[in-house]
């Protein structure tokens, strides 16, 4: 398989998702509590706003130079192999797909070959902690046990909110590692778009701690308001006019949370994950993040 294929890191997702699907039953119809879900729309909505272009090579509202191609130069690329990779890797390893009619292996690239791991081994020797987190999930969706014998639909013994702890950690453990990349990158980015990827990553780290739901439903609400583009200069500061109203909100709650962190030197969310360690107010922070993404679609119902 190509990890730098559209194609193939969708088909990654679609065999996590559909051998992970049992295990998720209780939590929505057609799999659609399974927490992997995040991770699957993002990685969709990177290919479909253009960030996985050649960012050396971009054009505003630009589409993917080559069908199904995700540049090995690009920032947000790079960020995101180093979460579907160790994930997909890590259920390999551990045969959660079960027997496959032939082995797979991942085609490797020699452009910029020291940056990215193509196999167990390697990604263990080079981000064990990342490796590790990964090997976590697939281990505790394993060790679940049936609720019930029906053998067209069983349930298993999932803990919501330990599985999606468990998804967001190694999420992060895969963006701390893929990060340095999209700095090695930034002179192919606008500052704006550079700005809105941190703002980005640090608000998502908000969203883990309160161990926001990564299932589809939820996911949907805040991705589906992804900018539609890379931003421009002067995006950063006043959204341009094609932005919908959704698109603002995101960005400029992007901007407040890590304004506030980054003025703060990381201090606001020291605090925020203080007050995170509370059920009561993850369930609330949870609702909150509805209420900001949702609201400007009740009042604008056209965008």
């Amino acid at each position: 398989m190509d990890p730098w294929n559209y194609t193939d890191r969708l088909i990654m997702y679609k065999l996590i998702l559909n051998y992970s699907a049992k295990y998720f039953t209780q939590f929505g119809i057609n799999n659609t509590g399974n927490v992997f879900w995040a991770l699957s729309i993002f990685n969709g909505k990177l290919y479909e706003t253009g960030r996985y272009n050649d960012p050396s090579n971009y054009l505003v509202n630009g589409r993917p130079q080559k069908k199904n191609f995700i540049s090995i130069k690009g920032g947000w690329g790079g960020i995101t192999y180093h979460v579907t990779i160790p994930f997909f890797l890590a259920a390999l390893k551990l045969n959660f797909f079960g027997p496959l009619p032939y082995p797979i292996e991942l085609l490797q690239q020699e452009e910029r070959r020291s940056d990215f791991c193509y196999s167990f081994d390697e990604c263990n020797a080079s981000y064990p902690q990342m490796i590790a987190s990964a090997l976590r999930i697939f281990k505790y969706l394993q060790s679940r046990e049936k609720k019930s014998n029906n053998s067209e639909n069983p349930t298993y013994n999932t803990d919501m909110e330990k599985i999606t702890h468990y998804m967001w950690w190694g999420h992060q453990k895969g963006v701390d590692a893929g990060k340095p990349l999209f700095y090695d990158n930034s002179q192919f980015y606008s500052t704006d778009e550079k700005h809105f990827a941190e703002g980005f990553l640090t608000t998502v780290e908000f969203l883990e701690a309160a161990n926001y739901p990564p299932d589809m439903k939820n996911s949907s609400i805040v991705l589906s308001a992804f900018p539609h583009r890379q931003l421009t200069i002067g995006d950063w500061f006043i959204p341009g006019l094609d932005f919908n109203i959704s698109e603002k909100v995101l960005l400029i709650t992007t901007k407040t949370i890590s304004g506030l962190n980054s003025i703060s030197g990381g201090a606001f969310f020291n605090i925020w994950k203080k007050i995170m360690m509370s059920e009561t107010a993850r369930k609330d922070a949870q609702v909150l993040v509805k209420i900001i993404f949702l609201f400007p679609r009740f009042i604008s119902p056209d965008n």
